[in-house]
């Protein structure tokens, strides 16, 4: 007979009101694999594109803080929108929409995988069981875009009944302001194996000079470069479209005609085939998991620091935001594979 897993709502279908933090909810105590969160919102008017890029970011937009704490630590904890991403990246499940039509009062949806492991349902790896109240999920909405005039959200959990995890994926946010050009250097945290880091850089490709905060990264590890000797924040995108399937088409592909006889084009040139202004192209990928097997991970037990360091191109208060990858020990429990 094969294991079981238990999947529940964990808070069904409430209001979710704008600019105003949800009561934190409680969350299982058995091993938990990951989340499904759900943000459902009752369309404003007729006039909303179906694309599935263009429908997802301002439902996805509007959450400005997410996280899951234990014991007032946080586990998972970031804007949703790069929770997003990270778990696209890191389980390779993407966002899935629902009622993309265009009537007006129609309800359209969104839901989101929050992994605590790498493969949900992993038998070795998801948050170990904890007592009630212990691991609590947060959620902060921002303003509701105005393309909608009711919005709604609900959670469910999937929990391992029947294992013991040895190891869980932690992922938090780290902002910094770039205020001046050249050379500086982000703290990184210590402690844990590292698999990856997710960026986050404010220049897109409909600025008119592209120029970035992660113009060149290293990393350092005790002063001493690590992985990335240095690296064009160009070429550091390259890695994010082998951890994203259809990485242009799922945020924004669309099909478009330009007739080359008229000096005039009623639809941007530079978005005939996929929009530049939409993830995941302002996002880079360290990757020290490429093989997803842990064996390339990044040791950082005993390091005295650790640090992206980069060159900015661009100053002017640009603010970049960091998230590292963590890979925790379960205290007491035997490592495997």
């Amino acid at each position: 007979m094969g294991l079981r897993y238990l999947r529940s709502i964990v808070s069904d279908f409430q209001t979710l009101t704008a600019s105003t933090e949800i009561t934190p909810i409680d969350l299982p105590v058995n091993p938990l694999s990951h989340l499904i969160l759900t943000l459902a919102l009752t369309k404003a008017t007729a006039a909303i594109a179906t694309g599935l890029g263009r429908l997802m970011l301002p439902i996805i937009d509007q959450i400005t803080d997410l996280s899951i704490r234990h014991r007032g630590e946080n586990i998972i904890q970031g804007r949703l929108l790069d929770l997003v991403i990270m778990n696209s990246m890191m389980t390779g499940i993407p966002p899935a929409v629902g009622e993309s039509g265009q009537a007006d009062n129609q309800v359209q949806f969104v839901s989101m995988v929050l992994s605590l492991s790498r493969m949900p349902y992993w038998h070795n790896e998801a948050f170990p069981a904890t007592q009630r109240g212990n691991l609590r999920f947060h959620m902060t909405a921002g303003a509701i875009s105005s393309l909608y005039d009711a919005a709604q959200w609900s959670l469910e959990a999937v929990e391992l009944i029947e294992d013991e995890p040895t190891r869980f994926m932690k992922y938090t946010t780290q902002t910094r302001t770039i205020a001046a050009t050249g050379r500086q250097r982000i703290p990184l945290p210590i402690g844990n194996e590292i698999l990856g880091i997710l960026c986050f850089d404010p220049a897109n490709e409909t600025d008119a000079t592209i120029s970035y905060a992660f113009g060149k990264v290293k990393l350092m590890k005790d002063n001493v470069e690590q992985y990335f000797a240095e690296s064009n924040w160009e070429s550091i995108r390259e890695s994010t479209t082998r951890r994203l399937a259809n990485y242009g088409g799922l945020w924004g592909h669309r099909h478009a005609f330009a007739n080359p006889d008229t000096s005039g084009d009623t639809d941007t040139g530079e978005e005939q085939h996929v929009n530049a202004d939409v993830p995941p192209l302002q996002y880079g990928y360290l990757d020290f998991d490429p093989l997803k097997d842990g064996s390339y991970s990044l040791e950082t037990r005993g390091a005295a620091s650790l640090d992206l360091d980069i060159s900015a191109d661009v100053a002017g208060n640009a603010v970049v935001r960091v998230m590292p990858l963590e890979m925790v020990p379960v205290p007491g429990a035997a490592p495997t594979p």
